[in-house]
């Protein structure tokens, strides 16, 4: 069948469009960036981190708890996804209502789970709109950043950004629980001031993993 479009012209729109082809057809399998976690991960437009078509893929899912978002890192993990970024805790420490030696336990899991080849950002947890879950928030997030300071994973606080006085600005968050677009700009904006641009458009890769909040 021949086409009416001008050879210049067909080889111009062919070379433009080969390689978001080529990641359409390579799918997640090439995914450098993969997100695990609940519901805060899965709402947050964590693509906006790299100008690469299909870059980061999102595992993260609603009512996810450590157990779950350890299983959603081995599956990014086969995958080939190197570089993470995950958030997770809150379910367990008040959907399920676990105590902190629960919650250190599969936080370890979590750990575990990760290649230690991979490099990681743990974002801590963030208030909640009820002011008196701050000291369990606070004792878990105390607990889960020095785990991962042990293993050499950088930690991101933003509650000094999205909170106030322990207490869930109320524009970051509908419901007291799950974040605004506005606290999901915060989120992205925190990290991109910790990874540089080089890192995203060069190398095309992450090279760090986020935890945090449910």
């Amino acid at each position: 069948m021949s086409s009416n479009i001008a050879a210049p012209s067909r080889r111009f729109f062919l070379g433009a469009i080969a390689p978001v082809l080529a990641a359409v057809a390579l799918g997640p399998t090439v995914a450098s960036i993969a997100v695990v976690g609940d519901s805060l991960a899965s709402g947050c437009p964590f693509h906006t981190l790299s100008c690469r078509p299909f870059e980061v893929i999102n595992f993260a899912k609603g009512g996810a708890r450590l157990v779950d978002i350890a299983g959603q890192l081995e599956r990014a993990q086969r995958n080939r996804a190197q570089s993470f970024i995950i958030d997770g805790g809150l379910n367990d420490l008040f959907g399920a209502a676990a105590p902190i030696r629960d919650i250190e336990r599969d936080f370890r899991g979590v750990l575990q789970v990760l290649n230690p080849r991979a490099s990681a950002i743990f974002t801590l947890m963030p208030y909640i709109a009820q002011r008196e879950a701050a000291p369990r928030i606070d004792a878990a997030n105390a607990m889960m950043a020095e785990l991962c300071r042990e293993q050499g994973i950088e930690v991101l606080d933003l509650n000094p950004h999205v909170s106030l006085n322990g207490v869930r600005r109320a524009e970051m968050s509908d419901d007291g629980v799950h974040f605004t677009p506005r606290a999901n700009a915060v989120w992205i904006a925190a990290l991109r001031e910790k990874l540089s641009d080089q890192l995203f458009l060069d190398s095309g890769r992450l090279a760090k993993i986020l935890l945090a909040p449910s």
